[in-house]
């Protein structure tokens, strides 16, 4: 089963668009050389693998980086890897990443995947008017906490506000998923819509009338948490 690798990392303040591209694209292209040994079998380039980076717009010092794995262990075989630990104790990463601590505890990178293929072979399933969550301006991340008792009630009527949400933000997509590595009581699900603007979402959606459905989403949440995020590798 493709899962989506969501990783959010902090980094150093003050560092530039450029900065960053240089150092993930360097990064990037030594997971992409180990991925091609590791499965010979399966296209192992950045692009093939949806790998991108963004920055979140009101807090530039948060990185969401995603790339599609063939599976959580796939990605766990990288991660434990001999190349990948080089990385992470080398003076390139190091000198711009603020984190401290293990992943998904306090002072660490927050790391978790996804049930769904969100950000991978957009552009082969989507219509010429469409545009693909990586070419979006802006993309919106919204994840949800949901008591396990409610999360049959909360997975229908995501697809219903799936449904609504499509008809404001063509020519964008609007995609989801579910955390399938989730320790804690419950269940997270997550809702990455593409945008022409903030402002489209933030006030156009919400004033609109479609915006109802999702009013009751939110409500079967225990919690919710929204960021807007900008492309920039």
């Amino acid at each position: 089963m493709t899962v989506t690798e969501i990783a959010i990392i902090r980094v150093h303040a003050g560092i530039t668009d450029s900065s960053l591209r240089g150092t993930f694209s360097r990064a990037i292209a030594v997971q992409d050389t180990w991925h091609a040994h590791a499965f010979p079998d399966r296209p192992s380039s950045a692009s093939a693998r949806a790998v991108a980076c963004f920055r979140r717009i009101d807090d530039e010092t948060q990185i969401l980086l995603t790339t599609s794995w063939g599976s959580v262990e796939e990605h766990w075989a990288w991660i434990l890897s001999d190349d990948n630990k080089q990385q992470m104790e080398g003076a390139d990463l190091a000198k711009i990443i603020a984190n401290q601590g293990p992943p998904s505890q306090p002072g660490g990178l927050i790391l978790f995947h996804l049930d769904a293929n969100i950000f991978g072979n957009n552009h082969a399933t989507t219509g010429q008017d469409m545009i693909a969550l990586l070419d979006s301006p802006v993309i919106s991340v919204e994840r949800f906490l949901v008591d396990t008792e409610k999360k049959e009630s909360f997975a229908a009527t995501l697809q219903k506000v799936k449904a609504s949400m499509e008809k404001v933000v063509h020519p964008h997509l609007v995609k989801s998923g579910r955390s399938v590595d989730r320790e804690a009581e419950g269940e997270e699900f997550v809702l990455v819509s593409g945008w022409s603007c903030i402002e489209s979402h933030t006030q156009e959606f919400v004033a609109s009338s479609q915006s109802f459905l999702y009013s009751q989403l939110a409500g079967i949440a225990s919690s919710v948490e929204t960021q807007h995020y900008r492309r920039f590798l």
